[in-house]
C-alpha cells in the first residue's frame, strides 16, 4: 500500500522515508483525524483503516531504526503491532507497505509511561544527597572523657537558652564572632567564639542557643567574653551550633 495514502493532502510531504519519518507520522495524525473518522466507520471505514495502517507502517520503520538503541522495547513494539521477522529487518526500513493489509494489532503494555518530573526529580535529589554522604569521610568522635564527675560538680555549670540579638565579626581575628544576647535578665551578655569560619553572622541573628552563663569572663584581642555557647564539632561537619526552639523563653535553665 503505498505512503501516499496518509498524505493524500500534503503533496508537498510525498517523498521517501527517512530521518523525519516520527515529525511526518505525528503530522499525519494531526492532518487525517483518525478519530474523527472512527465516529462514523460506514461512511469512513475505508479510509480509516487506510489512515491506521499507514500509522502502523510509520511506527514500523522507526522502530526498525531504533532497534540497536532499545531492542527489548522494540521487540515488543514489533511484537504488539503483528511485524513478522521479514519487517523488522535493516532493509525493510527503506521500503513501505510491508505489514501485510491484514495485520493485526495486539494490546499489550505501556512500554513507555508518562514520567512524573515532580516524582523523578525528588527521587534524583535523593540519590544525589546520598552519594554526597557517601563521599563524606567516616565521622571521627573523640573518645568520652574517662573522668567521671558527680552530680553536684555537673549542676555547677548553669546552661541558659539565650537569644541572640546581634552577631558581629571581631576584627583582628579570622575566627571569632561577637555575640550580643538576650539571656532574660534585661541586661545584654556578650559572648565570643570561634566560630567564623562555620558560619556567617546573619545566619545566627534571631536564632536561640544554649550558652554557659556561669563561666568566668574571659578576653580576647581586648574583647571581654561572658560565656560560652555550646556546639558539636567532628571532621565530617566541622562545626554545628546547638540550637533551641523558638518556643523556649530566654533564660530557661537548661538541664
Amino acid at each position: 500500500m503505498p505512503a501516499a495514502l496518509c498524505l493524500t493532502h500534503a503533496p508537498f510531504l510525498r517523498r521517501p522515508v527517512e530521518p523525519r519519518t516520527t515529525r511526518l507520522g505525528a503530522y499525519s495524525i494531526l492532518l487525517t483525524a483518525p478519530w474523527v473518522l472512527g465516529k462514523d466507520i460506514a461512511a469512513h471505514g475505508p479510509r480509516l483503516a487506510a489512515v491506521l495502517y499507514n500509522l502502523l507502517e510509520t511506527v514500523r520503520v522507526c522502530t526498525v531504526l531504533l532497534t540497536p538503541f532499545m531492542p527489548e522495547s522494540c521487540g515488543k513494539i514489533f511484537g504488539q503491532t503483528g511485524a513478522d521477522e521479514a519487517a523488522r529487518t535493516w532493509d525493510s526500513a527503506a521500503q513501505w507497505g510491508v505489514l501485510p493489509a491484514g495485520v493485526e494489532v495486539h494490546k499489550g503494555e505501556n512500554l513507555f509511561p508518562r514520567i512524573d518530573m515532580a516524582k523523578e526529580l525528588e527521587e534524583l535529589d535523593r540519590i544525589q544527597e546520598e552519594a554526597k554522604k557517601a563521599a563524606l569521610p567516616a565521622i571521627g568522635i573523640e573518645p568520652q572523657t574517662e573522668e567521671k564527675v558527680d552530680f553536684d560538680t555537673f549542676c555547677k555549670s548553669d546552661f541558659r537558652a539565650v537569644k541572640v540579638k546581634d552577631c558581629q565579626r571581631v576584627k583582628k581575628s579570622d575566627k571569632l564572632l561577637k555575640f550580643t544576647l538576650d539571656d532574660g535578665t534585661g541586661t545584654d551578655r556578650q559572648i565570643l567564639s570561634g566560630i567564623a569560619m562555620y558560619y556567617k553572622p546573619e545566619e545566627l541573628v534571631g536564632r536561640k542557643i544554649i550558652v554557659v552563663a556561669n563561666l568566668k569572663p574571659a578576653r580576647f584581642v581586648g574583647v571581654t567574653s561572658q560565656g560560652m555557647l555550646l556546639a558539636g564539632t567532628n571532621n565530617a561537619c566541622g562545626c554545628q551550633v546547638v540550637f533551641v526552639d523558638d518556643s523556649v523563653p530566654e533564660g530557661t535553665r537548661i538541664c
